[in-house]
């Protein structure tokens, strides 16, 4: 699991670079066709908002599967082995409860209407766009379960070693 994970995390960290890259040159581009052209395109507009969607929702699942999110860790710094389990498998599980309720369903549903709908300035179906909540969901969902697969690991060898 662990080296799944790992392509995972490499995967998804360069494609969030690579859209961060292409939206500095793409600001950078409108900025001087703005400015200096008194020119401004409207396509580059929509091309950095949907570029920063996709980032966004990229970025999320990235930050989920490193368990970096923000969390309340009131709770989970005062609880000690089994309680501690089991509070970090639900927090997992309802995460991935989260993620599949708005991300899957409510993703693919969005992306039904968005096969309707054309971007004015770009010409493509917003469907293309749309995609990444069902993807992003899709991510979530599998970290979620490295991370409990990982979890009842670290737990059973908690257990084997004497430390609960």
């Amino acid at each position: 699991m662990g080296k799944v994970k790992r392509i995972m995390d490499k995967v998804l960290s360069a494609a969030c670079a690579a859209l961060l890259s292409f939206m500095t040159l793409l600001a950078t581009y409108q900025v001087i066709s703005r400015y200096v052209f008194s020119s401004p395109s409207t396509m580059s507009e929509d091309l950095l908002s949907y570029s920063f969607v996709w980032v966004s929702l990229l970025g999320t699942a990235l930050v989920f599967g490193q368990k970096d999110h923000m969390n309340l860790s009131i709770l989970s710094d005062r609880l000690v082995g089994v309680n501690k389990f089991v509070l970090s498998i639900f927090t997992e599980l309802l995460i991935m409860f989260i993620a599949i309720i708005v991300f899957l369903f409510g993703g693919t549903q969005v992306v039904g209407v968005g096969a309707i709908q054309i971007s004015p300035t770009l010409n493509i179906s917003m469907d293309w766009i749309y995609i990444v909540l069902p993807i992003s969901g899709v991510l979530i969902v599998i970290y979620n379960c490295i991370n409990i697969i990982q979890l009842i690991q670290q737990f059973n060898e908690s257990k084997k070693e004497g430390i609960l």
